[in-house]
């Protein structure tokens, strides 16, 4: 236990560039400063014993030896010395408390960001196998348990500081006594043991639970509708009662033990209590002066035993959100796609061609190969459209010509340069993508559109929707590109947003334009409006459009079909590419 919390500190300080330290070092400055100012009850009450006539500075406590015999203090620079060190101690506590959340705002924002560029960086084959929920949690909930963790370090630290201070003071008044108190609460802390124990695997559990829950609300929401017309809404209600009763009944084992550990404390604190007002007075005969401010030293040291109980259970109980997103940041940033390919003059435009030279194709944990030494060739500035049934290979072909999944074996070639990891991320500069599952932010027009160029002007845009055919129905809308098109788009038609996707990838000029099932869910009207579109960009661009559905086959100027292998499961041939105003075509032998 106490190994995971050091190892999770030393992340901390690193991560907050010297805040924590100062932090810490505004915490010590403020702990001494009240220490001076709880010494100086000592000479305050013995001169309220007195009347308040004056007393040697020998008596001082601490500082006392460093004056000559005979000097004397009176009550109003006492009082004077005690209001200084209070005010002080306050502007110590100020600027403490800024520090800290600066620190911890810090820490937490660089650990999210950490994560989120690891994703971002990461290679989509790595992504493609993630599950979303997973990816969700680990940036959200994850994160605010960290931020939990972080606060509960920090009160650690600060109780542990603090009490090193009053024990201070106090072993200056009575060492004995204050052996005495710190034996009594180490022996509570180490008697609570299995109560720390009992957070930690209750950490354990509700970072299983919690990933489980988001992976079943997610399913939940995006399958609503399958949900509504099965009637199964009951049974998802019932998973999550199951999942939330399992984190119930762990968390009521866990408060017991936590009630448990906090009962044996207030009982261990009144003994104590009772065992040094006898010692000091029957035994070792302390004045009431001393025996006062020793009482109010351990009525503060006495606490922090507490706090340190406490804060270690919240710590152990929240790390395992830590290990868990530190773990997946490590998994992402060891598959990162090489930054080398950022230099954009790493690949010359397209001009010839696109060439798969021999290609096999196999997910990470399959068994069988998608595509196995699949050879053919996409014209530049040709339309070329890639048909065969479902599962056979078609968006797998689709991620290689982007450049998001890699061949096991043979090469990708761009005008005879291989597309290897240097020069992933510049080709895709070149490459505009538009799916089947349009993907709009809950934004305008402009920004959607924006997402594929940032710095497009608002003329390049018009020309864009003009490219794209959807100028006409976005100039009769009220706000024009200012429109916000609400959540996935839903104040658009289905057409409407694909119309919108393919402007936001023209917008983009690139080399090579990708739609993969883009019209599959249309009707036959808004599929011809789109066919209009690409075929008024025949010879500007690079077209590969993967469909099954015959008005975009014949748009096409060849036609490449993959079928199944006839003699091996799992394996894909290929007919070589023919026009698609040409029905004839020669079969392919294996393998061309």
């Amino acid at each position: 236990m106490i190994g995971r919390i050091g190892d999770f500190a030393r992340f901390i300080f690193v991560h907050t560039r010297g805040r924590a330290l100062l932090a810490l070092i505004f915490l010590l400055l403020g702990g001494l400063t009240e220490g001076m100012s709880i010494l100086l009850l000592i000479p305050l009450l013995q001169l309220a014993g007195q009347g308040g006539g004056g007393m040697t500075m020998a008596d001082l406590p601490l500082v006392g030896s460093l004056f000559a015999p005979g000097v004397h203090l009176a009550l109003l620079p006492l009082l004077a010395c005690f209001l200084g060190f209070v005010t002080v101690q306050a502007v110590f506590t100020r600027f403490r408390t800024v520090q800290m959340a600066q620190m911890m705002q810090a820490c937490v924002d660089d650990i999210r960001l950490r994560l989120f560029g690891a994703i971002g960086a990461a290679r989509w084959r790595l992504i493609a196998k993630s599950r979303p929920s997973d990816i969700q949690q680990a940036l959200s909930g994850d994160i605010e348990r960290i931020r939990a963790a972080t606060f509960n370090l920090l009160l650690l630290a600060q109780a542990i500081l603090m009490m090193a201070v009053y024990a201070t003071l106090a072993a200056v008044i009575s060492w004995k006594m204050t052996l005495f108190a710190l034996a009594v609460g180490g022996a509570v802390l180490v008697a609570l043991y299995p109560v720390r124990r009992r957070a930690a695997h209750f950490g354990q559990v509700l970072t299983a639970s919690l990933r489980e829950q988001q992976q079943m609300v997610s399913d939940f929401l995006g399958g609503m509708k399958l949900a509504k017309a099965y009637n199964a809404e009951a049974g998802y209600v019932a998973r999550l009662g199951a999942m939330l009763g399992d984190v119930r009944r762990e968390m009521v084992h866990y408060a017991r033990a936590a009630a448990n550990g906090a009962l044996v404390f207030q009982v261990a604190g009144a003994a104590a209590a009772v065992g040094f007002i006898y010692v000091a007075v029957a035994m070792l005969h302390l004045p009431l002066p001393r025996i006062a401010v020793l009482l109010f030293l351990f009525v503060r040291i006495g606490p922090r035993f507490t706090t340190i109980q406490d804060a270690i259970q919240q710590l152990l109980s929240n790390l395992p959100a830590f290990d868990s997103a530190r773990a997946m940041t490590a998994g992402f940033e060891g598959d990162r796609e090489s930054a080398e390919g950022l230099a954009f003059a790493a690949l010359p435009p397209l001009r010839r061609e696109i060439r798969f030279d021999r290609v096999s194709f196999r997910y990470p944990d399959g068994d069988d190969d998608i595509l196995r030494e699949a050879s053919f060739v996409i014209p530049a500035g040709e339309i070329t459209a890639i048909t065969g049934p479902s599962g056979s290979g078609k968006s797998t072909m689709a991620d290689m010509i982007m450049g998001l999944a890699e061949p096991r074996t043979g090469q990708v070639l761009i005008d005879g340069r291989r597309l290897d990891a240097a020069s992933l991320r510049s080709w895709r500069e070149r490459v505009a993508y538009v799916p089947q599952e349009v993907f709009l932010l809950n934004d305008s027009i402009a920004a959607n559109l924006a997402l594929a160029a940032p710095d497009a002007s608002e003329a390049a845009m018009w020309d864009a929707l003009e490219a794209g055919g959807a100028a006409g129905f976005v100039r009769l809308l009220p706000e024009g590109l200012a429109t916000i098109v609400a959540d996935r788009g839903i104040r658009l038609s289905g057409g409407e947003r694909q119309r919108i996707a393919l402007a936001r990838a023209l917008l983009r000029k690139p080399d090579l334009l990708l739609l993969d099932e883009a019209t599959s869910a249309l009707d036959p009207e808004n599929e011809r409006l789109i066919v209009k579109s690409l075929e008024r960009l025949r010879g500007v661009m690079t077209i590969v459009t993967i469909a099954h559905r015959a008005q975009m086959t014949m748009l096409a100027d060849q036609l490449i079909t993959i079928e199944p292998g006839p003699d091996r499961d799992g394996v894909i041939a290929f007919r070589p590419p023919q026009r698609a105003t040409s029905p004839a075509g020669r079969p392919a032998s294996r393998g061309e």
